[in-house]
């Protein structure tokens, strides 16, 4: 059934042609073949061996199926080829065998199961093609265990080491005992890989389900410690709750307690679960979602009591003042590390710095329409973010155990915070976002309403009375005028 997938590509289809045509060995290799065995859907990328001229085989893919190609690595004789169709993007990846045979190209590559290759020419019918599988890949494909092919391999390219629990991670697999053993061993050498390369690697792992248990592994193999130097020592930072918690086990906690939300966001938000859906599924820079960039905030959302921690004069008990700032200093320290784009720094500035806001906002009495109107004035559509990460912060701090429904002694805190999330979340999608763009009065007839200047004075008013309007306040354009004459009354 697997094969046939295979044999009705169209893509796969024309490369097979033309290798025929040229007379060159071209295999197909890796995450298409074990995805494919896994029962996974046919991806968009595949890789390509080749024995022959890769490039001007390249040329001749691209005319052929309307894409575009150029180098990747003109050491290892690397190319790719990218198709884009309406929305679609499929990438095809050929390089030149390493080594006398497919046989020993293999044995060159991360893991067992990224080590199966099919001859193109087996995929012509009838009949079904044979596994090229030097290492026993299939087998561990069936234990569903990821072993590295050997350690010099790590060591070569130690992204690889970040791989290996992505990889497992994503296909749910247990990483094997002695490739534990060689990460454990080189975790210092995951350093010396650019930070674009891990970004991708960590964003990609965070964009899946499973990424509170990613951290913990990595933590575990002490490759977090090395990619991000700024949680060592969280394990001791102890956060004065009520039971034993470290600032390690919060950060951890509250991502996993953010990915239990969004497996339950429409139980727990149906007026609004399809908008908010779509909102975390958006890319915000290549190969980052919103989800994904989300995961990262809630996981650092903390960093700053690291840096702060103190302890209160009369009760001894730990404080943290200020680690919100902090915290944004050294998240925006580490996003440029990552190479993040100015807009995904942007929001994980805004969530960090202003991440304490809605626990002020519980303190109310009452949340007021003209408080909803100034928290998402100020955060736009970083609100909703912000929303969630109060309410999976409350999650973790809680200590309840993750299960749907909540259970019944779920503290009073968390049930607060839920009811305002809920609130400002309608709010935001039924008032703000729809009220009517055109404003009571312009900026021109304020000048002359109140005899003012051009000027930032001009600007302010415009604000307060769109939140005057927004809160129900002003409804009217005589309404507008006696708000601004009396605007002190209401500021």
């Amino acid at each position: 059934m697997e094969i046939k997938l295979l044999k009705k590509s169209k893509i796969l289809e024309a490369v097979r042609r033309l290798s025929q045509k040229r007379k060159e060995k071209v295999y197909l290799v890796g995450g298409a073949i074990r995805d494919l065995l896994l029962g996974r859907p046919l991806g968009k990328d595949f890789d390509f061996a080749v024995m022959g001229d890769v490039e001007s085989l390249v040329k001749e893919v691209a005319q052929e199926i309307g894409g575009h190609a150029f180098s990747l690595d003109e050491t290892f004789g690397t190319w790719r080829v990218i198709l884009k169709k309406k929305k679609k993007r499929t990438e095809l990846d050929f390089s030149v065998i390493q080594g006398k045979d497919i046989i020993e190209d293999l044995r060159q590559r991360d893991f067992t199961v990224n080590s199966i290759a099919i001859h193109l020419k087996d995929l012509a019918p009838p009949g079904d093609p044979c596994f090229i599988d030097p290492l026993d890949g299939l087998g561990d494909l069936k234990r569903r265990i990821l072993r590295a092919n050997s350690e010099e391999f790590l060591r070569q390219d130690p992204l690889r080491m970040l791989r290996a629990f992505r990889f497992a991670s994503t296909l749910k697999f247990s990483v094997e005992e002695e490739t534990l053993k060689m990460i454990h061993r080189n975790k210092d050498l995951i350093r010396r890989s650019a930070g674009e390369r891990i970004r991708a690697e960590f964003f990609m792992a965070l964009g899946e389900e499973g990424a509170g248990s990613f951290l913990r592994k990595l933590y575990q193999a002490g490759l977090l410690g090395e990619i991000f130097p700024e949680v060592r020592g969280w394990e001791n930072i102890d956060l004065g709750t009520d039971r034993a918690l470290s600032l390690l086990d919060h950060a951890l906690r509250t991502l996993e307690a953010a990915e239990f939300i969004f497996f339950h966001l429409e139980d727990l938000y149906p007026s609004c679960f399809d908008i908010l859906k779509n909102h975390f599924s958006q890319n915000e820079e290549e190969g980052i979602s919103r989800r994904a960039l989300f995961k990262f905030t809630a996981f650092f959302h903390d960093s700053g009591k690291a840096a702060v921690t103190s302890q209160d004069g009369g009760t001894g008990a730990p404080r943290f003042l200020d680690h919100d700032r902090e915290g944004e200093k050294i998240n925006m320290a580490i996003g440029r590390r990552l190479k993040l784009s100015r807009r995904s720094l942007r929001i994980i500035s805004d969530l960090t710095r202003q991440h304490m806001r809605i626990h002020s906002l519980v303190k109310a009495q009452e949340v007021t329409g003209r408080a909803k109107y100034r928290f998402f004035q100020d955060l736009g559509r970083d609100g909703i973010d912000l929303a969630i990460l109060a309410f999976s912060n409350a999650v973790a701090l809680s200590l309840f155990p993750l299960r749907w429904p909540f259970p019944p002694g779920m503290g009073g805190e968390v049930k607060k915070i839920q009811k305002l999330t809920e609130a400002l979340l309608r709010y935001y999608f039924e008032e703000f976002t729809r009220h009517p763009g055109k404003p009571l009065l312009t900026g021109k007839q304020i000048m002359e309403t109140l005899g003012i200047p051009q000027g930032e004075l001009v600007g302010t008013l415009l604000n307060k009375l769109r939140e005057a309007e927004i809160s129900g306040q002003v409804r009217t354009r005589g309404e507008a005028l006696k708000f601004l004459k009396d605007i002190d009354k209401f500021s």
